[in-house]
C-alpha cells in the first residue's frame, strides 16, 4: 500500500549524496510524509504490524466526529467510569456534552471519555466495527480495532504508514484540528455514587510537541507496556505542513519526533518520494493478507491502573511532562541520540566487566580447592 518500496524492513529513503540520513531515532517504525500532497519523504518499516495505543484515538475522532453532534448530552455509564488506564474522571449516570468527552479524549487521552463516547454513537461494539470500516475506506489496512480506547486488547494493531494515513485524514476535520492544539480546556464536574459533588475541573493537554517544537498542530500521543511509545506529530513551517508517525519507540521525548520533522523540512524539496498516503476509496485491501507474526493475545492491557472514583492525577501510560521548554533543532536530537548510546555502551561495559569479574572468581576458587 502506498508504493512498493514502502515493503521494505529498516529506513528507506532516495537521497543524493548532498542530504544527510534521517536522524537515528529509537524507533521500531516511522513514516515522515507531506500532509497536503501525501509523498512520503522517508519512512523505516511503514508496513511493520505493531500495537497503536492511544494513538488509535485519532481513528476513533476521525469516525465519531462526523457523527456526533457536539452539543449532544451523553450520560455515562459505569462501563465509561471503570474504564481502565488513563481516566479524566467520568461519572456513571452524570450527564458530559460531547464536545468535552472529545476534548478529553483527545487532549488528555481518557479512556472513560472514549466509551462514553462509544455508548452515544450506538455502543461499543457499533463503534469498533464503524472504526474498521472507516480505517478500509481511507486505505489503512493494517489495521485492526478491538478497543476504541486503543489499550492492548487481543489483535488489535496498526502501523506507521496507517498512523499516517488515519492523522492526515483526521486533520481535514476542522473540529479535529482544533481540539488537537488546545493547551487547556474545562471539563464538567458532577455527583458520584456516593453524593459527593465534584466541581468541574481543567485538563491539560498531554503531546510535548505543542509547547517545544515551533509550528506543532498536533496530533497524538500513545503508550501501553506493549506498544511502548507510539506517536503523530505535523507541523508546519515554511508553508509546508509534514506529518510524522512512531511506533514502537523506547522514549516519549519530543525530540525524537523533532529531529524528524527538522529532517524533513530541510530536505523535502531534495530526496524522492519513497512512496505515497493514498487517498479515501483509492486502494482496495490487499488480495491476500501477509504473513505476519500473531500478536501476543492473552489479555493483558498493560497500560497501568485506575480503579475507583474520578481519578484527576497524571494519565498512566502517557509520556510524563518534562521541566521547561527548549526549541527543538537536529543537533539537540543528535546529541540526545548520542547521550543514549554512551549509555547503553556503558552498560554494556558494566555487564561485560561483571562477567569477566565472576570468571576469574569461579577460576580462583577451583585452584585454592586443588591445593
Amino acid at each position: 500500500m502506498g508504493g512498493s518500496r514502502l515493503a521494505e524492513t529498516g529506513v528507506v529513503v532516495d537521497r543524493p549524496v548532498s542530504v544527510p540520513a534521517p536522524p537515528e531515532v529509537y524507533d521500531v517504525s516511522y513514516v515522515i510524509a507531506d500532509l497536503d500532497t501525501g509523498e512520503i519523504l522517508a519512512a523505516k518499516s511503514a508496513h511493520a504490524w505493531l500495537r497503536p495505543a492511544s494513538t488509535l484515538k485519532t481513528l476513533t475522532a476521525l469516525t465519531l466526529m462526523p457523527r456526533l453532534d457536539p452539543r449532544q448530552v451523553v450520560v455515562a455509564g459505569q462501563d465509561a467510569q471503570d474504564a481502565a488506564g488513563s481516566r479524566v474522571g467520568v461519572l456513571a449516570g452524570n450527564r458530559y456534552p460531547v464536545s468535552s468527552l472529545f476534548d478529553a479524549m483527545l487532549m488528555f487521552s481518557a479512556n472513560d471519555a472514549v466509551y462514553a463516547l462509544a455508548d452515544a454513537a450506538g455502543g461499543y461494539d457499533a463503534t469498533v466495527a464503524l472504526m474498521n470500516e472507516k480505517a478500509e475506506q481511507i486505505g489503512a489496512h493494517d489495521t485492526l480495532t478491538v478497543d476504541p480506547s486503543g489499550l492492548d486488547d487481543g489483535a488489535q494493531r496498526s502501523s506507521a504508514y496507517d498512523l499516517a494515513l488515519i492523522g492526515r485524514d483526521a486533520m481535514r476535520l476542522p473540529a479535529f484540528r482544533t481540539t488537537i492544539t488546545k493547551r487547556d480546556a474545562v471539563f464538567p464536574g458532577g455527583k458520584d455514587q456516593r453524593g459527593k459533588v465534584w466541581p468541574a475541573f481543567h485538563v491539560y493537554n498531554i503531546n510535548e510537541l505543542l509547547g517545544h517544537y515551533p509550528g506543532a498542530i498536533g496530533i497524538k500521543p500513545g503508550r501501553t507496556d506493549r506498544a511502548q511509545h507510539t506517536f503523530i506529530g505535523a507541523a508546519t513551517r515554511g508553508g509546508r505542513t509534514l506529518v510524522v508517525s512512531q511506533m514502537g519507540s523506547v522514549t516519549g521525548s519530543w525530540r525524537p519526533t523533532a529531529a524528524l520533522l527538522d529532517w524533513g523540512f530541510a530536505n523535502a524539496d531534495r530526496v524522492t518520494p519513497v512512496g505515497r498516503l493514498v487517498e479515501p476509496g483509492e486502494a482496495v485491501a490487499p488480495s491476500a493478507a501477509p504473513t505476519l507474526p500473531a500478536l501476543p493475545t492473552d489479555g493483558a492491557t498493560g497500560t497501568g491502573s485506575g480503579t475507583g472514583g474520578p481519578d484527576r492525577s497524571s494519565p498512566t501510560g502517557t509520556p510524563a511532562p518534562e521541566a521547561g521548554s527548549v526549541t527543538s533543532s537536529v543537533a539537540e536530537a543528535t546529541s540526545f541520540d548520542r547521550t543514549m548510546s554512551l549509555v547503553a555502551l556503558a552498560a554494556a561495559g558494566a555487564v561485560v566487566t561483571t562477567a569477566v569479574v565472576l570468571v576469574l572468581v569461579a577460576v580462583a576458587r577451583r585452584r585454592r580447592r586443588r591445593a
